[in-house]
């Protein structure tokens, strides 16, 4: 239960702050839950990041384009405007989640290739003693070869070793003593084992002008590597000495000179091999891109059957919008009686005889003038029955028989069995 102290000091609370009393503060926090106003029905079509002249210039455009002429079409005009201005917003929503969701896959992207060039700069510059390896994590193979290349592959890997190689050249020109750690990092980053200069003639090269430089700077780091290495490892020989196998440079300074000739090699080498993995890095950036800018997720779903379920309200408003207007126009026309155009001839011209068919034609013995079952009595020979209307009656005798047989087959007219089966009427058949 509460004290009267704690509800004095509710009490107290309570009137420095109820929430907003004006209409503009009641608007304003009836958006402090709002996500992206796709689905709101009583918020205000505009919201607070967006320009309401925007939204006037886009209904005068449509009022323009359509031309209400009243009020049921301005309303249905507003509306349609309205639903295409709650797209544009779905539109711009979904650009910017497929946007966000395309520099966090880049960006992403990138930590990885961070991470592994790290982790590869720490296993390159790792001294593999037998006491320091069990405290460094997992055992690896000691291949600096292997991460030199592994390095030169993203342009992460070649930016290291390009900041490593100038740190390498301005100790050199700095005319610094070099410390074992030095040594260490500038045979390592030719991807090579300090034990390998008894064989390699380039990094042999490297110790005698370091023993140019400083006597016994090249022969004591070579023992202390051999110290070092452990018994169980390939490179470790209890048989190998020191030799030299190249000559010696001249002076201190043509070692000098040697020395920062590699590192000025190695850095224009990749300077230019940064050049090509950026436009590499440029593809795989489009592709990536490419390959975040579509989603399946939930979001995504509910987004599109938005826009499919608004695009279907705004074409059923255009459509509701021109049936009206059919309609109207349809009602505004006078009603007119339908009237069969008459056939127009040329001047001069005879206009055919109507043409009489069925039981009243001229001649009743034609057999298109009866029914085919009289037409099949008198292919049986037994003569047409009488006629409903006329009641002539003719024997099958009495019919010309050229015409009867013309009638009969149906010969083409003009052709030469109509001719002879009626020479009198000729090519008329």
């Amino acid at each position: 239960m509460s004290t009267d102290a704690q509800l004095q000091a509710n009490r107290a609370n309570a009137k420095k702050s109820c929430g907003p009393k004006s209409d503009e503060g009641k608007a304003r926090s009836r958006l402090n839950a709002l996500k992206h106003g796709m689905r709101a029905k009583t918020v205000n079509p505009i919201l607070p990041h967006e320009d309401p002249a925007e939204l006037e210039a886009k209904i005068q455009e449509w009022v323009d384009d359509y031309q209400p002429t009243n009020a049921v079409e301005r309303e249905l005009v507003v509306r349609a405007a309205r639903i295409s201005w709650t797209l544009d917003r779905a539109e711009r929503y979904e650009t910017a989640l497929l946007a966000r969701k395309v520099r966090k896959a880049m960006l992403r992207s990138r930590a990885k290739r961070t991470e592994k060039v790290c982790e590869l700069g720490r296993k390159l510059f790792y001294m593999a003693g037998k006491r320091l390896l069990p405290i460094s994590g997992p055992a690896w193979t000691d291949d600096p070869s292997a991460f030199v290349a592994r390095l030169e592959e993203s342009p992460e890997g070649a930016q290291w070793l390009l900041d490593r190689w100038v740190e390498m050249r301005c100790l050199i020109i700095s005319n610094e003593n070099w410390t074992f750690l030095d040594q260490f990092r500038f045979v390592r980053l030719l991807g090579k084992q300090p034990l390998a200069a008894i064989d390699d003639p380039e990094l042999n090269e490297i110790f005698l002008a370091w023993e140019t430089i400083e006597e016994k700077w090249g022969t004591r780091f070579w023992l202390q590597m051999q110290e070092m290495t452990p018994y169980e490892d390939p490179a470790f020989s209890a048989w190998r000495v020191w030799r030299e196998i190249v000559p010696r440079p001249e002076s201190p300074e043509a070692g000098v000179a040697f020395l920062r000739g590699i590192a000025e090699r190695e850095i224009e080498r990749l300077q230019d091999l940064l050049v090509d993995l950026e436009e590499i890095e440029g593809e795989d950036a489009m592709e990536l891109a490419e390959q975040a800018s579509f989603s399946a997720s939930d979001t995504f779903e509910r987004l599109r059957r938005f826009q499919t379920a608004r695009t279907r309200d705004l074409l059923r408003t255009i459509d509701l919008l021109t049936k009206i207007r059919k309609a109207e126009a349809h009602a505004s026309k006078p009603e007119k009686k339908r009237r069969r155009n008459p056939i127009r001839r040329p001047p001069g011209s005879r206009s055919p005889a109507p043409r009489r068919t069925g039981p009243t034609r001229s001649k009743p013995w034609s057999l298109r003038a009866w029914p085919i079952t009289w037409r099949s009595c008198w292919r049986r020979g037994k003569g047409p029955p009488e006629h409903p209307e006329t009641a002539r009656t003719k024997p099958m005798d009495e019919i010309p028989k050229p015409l009867y047989r013309f009638r009969l087959n149906r010969w083409r007219p003009g052709s030469p069995r109509a001719k002879e089966a009626n020479p009198a009427r000729g090519s008329r058949g």
